[in-house]
């Protein structure tokens, strides 16, 4: 006999034991008891641990040969490659996305603007192309909001759709809403956070007043200045009627005779509005406006919501600049003061402290300046901004402009190279600091200081105040002239979505010369001549020459300037008619 059936204890064969078993067995003088003549009922030993072993590896085994040979295995065993039928509704999504893919491809395609590369034709082509350009994250859809969230976390650059050829006054970006008002006084809002999640929609005129001057965006408002003082505020989400009823902020107290508004500036929920007498007004927008004491009204003070009260101060202001949750203010002095959150630094108060996170009136920012004293005599600041959680400010001193930056700077935004969590004290950004240019006019050297500054919530575009070539000349002739160069852009900080370099996704802990918005139609400029962005200075130009211009009534000429801004992880630039 050379096997006998094994069965288990449920009474099942297993498998067969040769009777060499039992000689090898004695060989080697194991035990023989197991495997003697009479086998029935005999319990083999399986481990479960091997039976789990081979299903693990047989499974294992049989997906990847299917995943390399699929298609011969389906070839020779189609029943193996057989899967249920796509229903209709399937079908019609993978179709609809498809051509919605192509539709949006073409459209990029058509909103690109196009421009020679150098600097006469980017200023040329900037002085007579109004509109509003774009580049950045559009997962809400203020890039391109005909197709919110299409980006694919790449970003997007084109021509806001629904505003090309307008003429803008100001615009302001929120992170799932954006506000602009164009020359005719129309108010218009886009967004996810305005029309609804993944809705495609055009910018759309909520309001329209020709007196609106600028606007401003919070969280879950619009705030609109216009020229007679008055503050009013939209909702930033899209009303069932289509329009936004508008509520107006009383001043507490009132503002003075011919005491008018001259800046805005919102946070995440609260407001500061800068007076011609110096005075700064601070409101809250919803009841968390004013949770890390960002009013400056100290900590013993209620302040109702939705209410202008001046900050009690003897000091004079010239600015107010909003964070997320803190506020700076500047002083016509030179001094810098600030109050509400500092757990990144954002108020300059040294190394991090529970007692410091918090800053409950406005203090002077005494880390600003060198070894943590007073303001120097010498020095004052003449330029503040501020982004989510950090904070800038321009000081000069002599014949030296300086860049300092504080707060947070994980991203890079503050400037000097650094990728720094806090940073309680000022820092220098060396590209924007103590640089000088040779002025032809009076034969000497002079500071290189910043003509406007953004600051977003996480990175900055500042645009340099060097000099130009160009001439202030009321006849509109000079447009045509040759060559131009304008200011000088520079962008840091995050660039996750492209909102400072598209097609870059590594953060920029130092300014870089983004190359310009527009695409190059011209086959003969090289790549190696490419310009970097410059942003057309002041200059009249005959609004007959505007392309793609629908606006009514505009006179012969008209004072235009180039403005850039930003927003979190968006960056734009518009055509701005000057007072």
């Amino acid at each position: 006999m050379y096997g006998l059936a094994l069965k288990s204890w449920r009474g099942l064969s297993l498998s067969y034991a040769p009777a060499r078993i039992r000689s090898y067995s004695r060989l080697r003088g194991l035990p023989t008891g197991k495997y003697s003549d009479e086998v029935e009922g005999v319990e083999p030993v399986v481990s479960p641990y091997a039976i789990s072993a081979g299903v693990v590896f047989l499974g294992g085994f049989s997906y990847y040969i299917y995943s390399q040979y699929a298609e011969s295995v389906g070839r020779y065993l189609p029943w193996i490659g057989e899967t249920a039928p796509e229903s209709d509704a399937h079908m019609s999504a993978t179709t609809e996305a498809t051509a919605r893919n192509k539709r949006l491809s073409q459209l990029r395609e058509q909103m690109a603007p196009r421009s020679a590369l150098s600097p006469s034709e980017q200023v040329r082509w900037a002085w007579t192309n109004p509109g509003l350009y774009a580049m950045g994250s559009n997962e809400f859809g203020l890039i391109d909001p005909l197709h919110p969230n299409s980006d694919s976390g790449a970003g997007l650059k084109s021509e806001i759709p629904g505003l090309k050829g307008k003429l803008i006054r100001s615009v302001a970006f929120s992170r799932t809403h954006a506000v602009a008002v164009d020359y005719e006084g129309c108010v218009f809002q886009w967004g996810t956070g305005f029309a609804g999640r993944n809705i495609a929609h055009e910018p759309a005129c909520t309001l329209r007043d020709a007196s609106i001057s600028e606007v401003a965006a919070s969280d879950g408002f619009v705030v609109l200045l216009d020229k007679k003082s008055r503050i009013r505020l939209l909702p930033a989400r899209k009303g069932s009627s289509g329009t936004a009823s508008n509520v107006a902020l009383n001043f507490e107290p009132r503002l003075g005779w011919r005491e008018s508004v001259t800046q805005l500036s919102a946070g995440k929920s609260h407001l500061a509005a800068t007076t011609s007498a110096g005075h700064v007004y601070t409101c809250a927008l919803d009841c968390s406006g004013n949770s890390r004491y960002q009013l400056g009204h100290g900590p013993d003070s209620d302040v109702p919501p939705l209410t202008m009260r001046r900050i009690p101060s003897p000091h004079r202001f010239s600015a107010a600049a909003c964070g997320d949750d803190h506020t700076i203010l500047l002083t016509t002095k030179g001094d810098v003061l600030g109050c509400g959150a500092n757990d990144f630094g954002q108020l300059a108060m040294g190394a991090y402290s529970k007692e410091k996170a918090t800053v409950r009136s406005p203090t002077p920012l005494r880390r600003l300046w060198k070894d943590g004293r007073e303001r120097p005599p010498s020095m004052r600041a003449e330029r503040i901004a501020a982004g989510a959680t950090s904070s800038f400010v321009q000081v000069r001193q002599g014949n030296s402009i300086q860049l300092l930056a504080w707060g947070c700077g994980i991203d890079g935004q503050l400037g000097n190279g650094t990728l720094t969590h806090l940073q309680g004290c000022a820092v220098t950004v060396p590209a924007l600091s103590d640089k000088q240019e040779f002025d032809a006019a009076s034969q000497l050297r002079q500071p290189l200081g910043i003509r406007s500054l953004a600051a977003g919530g996480g990175h900055v575009v500042a645009v340099c105040d060097n000099h130009t070539n160009v001439v202030l000349d009321t006849s509109g002739r000079s447009v045509d002239q040759e060559p131009l160069f304008g200011y000088d852009v520079l962008v840091w900080g995050r660039n996750s979505s492209g909102q400072c370099i598209l097609g870059r996704k590594h953060r920029f802990s130092k300014p870089e010369y983004p190359p310009p918005i527009y695409s190059s139609t011209n086959a003969d400029v090289s790549k190696l001549t490419q310009a970097r962005l410059q942003a057309a200075p002041r200059q009249w130009v005959p609004t007959a020459q505007f392309h793609h211009s629908n606006t009514p009534g505009l006179p012969k000429k008209l004072l235009v300037e180039q403005v850039f801004t930003v927003g979190p992880d968006v960056t734009a630039a518009y055509l701005k008619p000057c007072k």
